[in-house]
């Protein structure tokens, strides 16, 4: 709880771009928060830029894990994920990321919990 309460004092990337020298006092629980949320932006300008519209902006709260991170959630080898189109699949250009949520709705479907 005391992380979260940290957390909610952070300033939000529009305050730091106008006062970049406020990144200096930033926990580094917050520098990963921030990062989040910038990956996160960065995927949907760039699938914006790419023009697919195939690629719906994650979840809030949601994270794009890499094959590696997401063959380790599912348990599977990486090789499985670029085989099958599962639902969870984000593409991005000619690159594949995959849903947190999604993955983990998959779990839930497939284990009946």
């Amino acid at each position: 709880m005391a992380s979260a309460q940290k957390l909610a004092a952070v300033p939000t990337l529009t305050d730091l771009l106008s006062d970049p020298a406020r990144i200096s006092a930033l926990p580094r629980e917050a520098i990963a928060e921030l990062r989040g949320q910038i990956a996160k932006l960065d995927t949907v300008l760039l699938s914006r830029l790419l023009g697919s519209g195939e690629i719906q902006p994650a979840a809030e709260g949601d994270r794009l894990l890499t094959a590696g991170e997401a063959a380790l959630k599912l348990g599977l080898p990486k090789d499985a994920l670029y085989r099958n189109d599962y639902p969870f699949l984000v593409r991005i250009g000619s690159r594949r990321r995959f849903s947190e949520k999604g993955i983990e709705q998959f779990i839930r479907n497939r284990t009946g919990m």
